[in-house]
């Protein structure tokens, strides 16, 4: 059985402040986020089958983030909406908990918050709720 793992790409625009922060972004600011899911499991082989050779469609995925994340995110203000402080590592935990409980085999989150700056969360160092 081979493994592999499949990213997905994903952006979104927010804006949030992190209150009490005593650089800029203690001030209400936004970000274009890019979102990188990635996905690890088994190669299917099925042949005859629409999945054979896959470790899942990507057209599956993006439904579930866009489900679960973007559209819980996108054109918000995080603060109003995420019951936790709005860091990028924050929001990365966040993110693999909610596609853990959505059955997504996460096997890392990578968060971008500028062009250059990104969080990368590997599923295995996420706490189970």
């Amino acid at each position: 059985m081979a493994l592999a793992t499949i990213v997905k790409e994903f952006t979104f625009d927010a804006a949030h402040r992190l209150d009490g922060h005593h650089g800029h972004c203690g001030n209400i600011h936004g970000h274009t986020y890019k979102l990188q899911v990635g996905v690890c499991g088994a190669v299917r082989e099925r042949p005859g089958a629409s999945d054979d050779g896959m470790v899942m469609d990507f057209e599956e995925l993006k439904e579930v983030v866009k489900t679960e994340i973007i559209n819980r995110v996108d054109h918000q203000f995080l603060n109003e909406v995420l019951p936790f402080r709005t860091t990028a590592e924050n929001i990365s935990l966040w993110a693999v908990q909610v596609l853990r409980k959505a059955g997504l085999p996460v096997k890392f989150i990578r968060l971008y918050e500028t062009p250059t700056s990104y969080v990368e969360v590997e599923e295995r160092d996420v706490p189970v709720d």
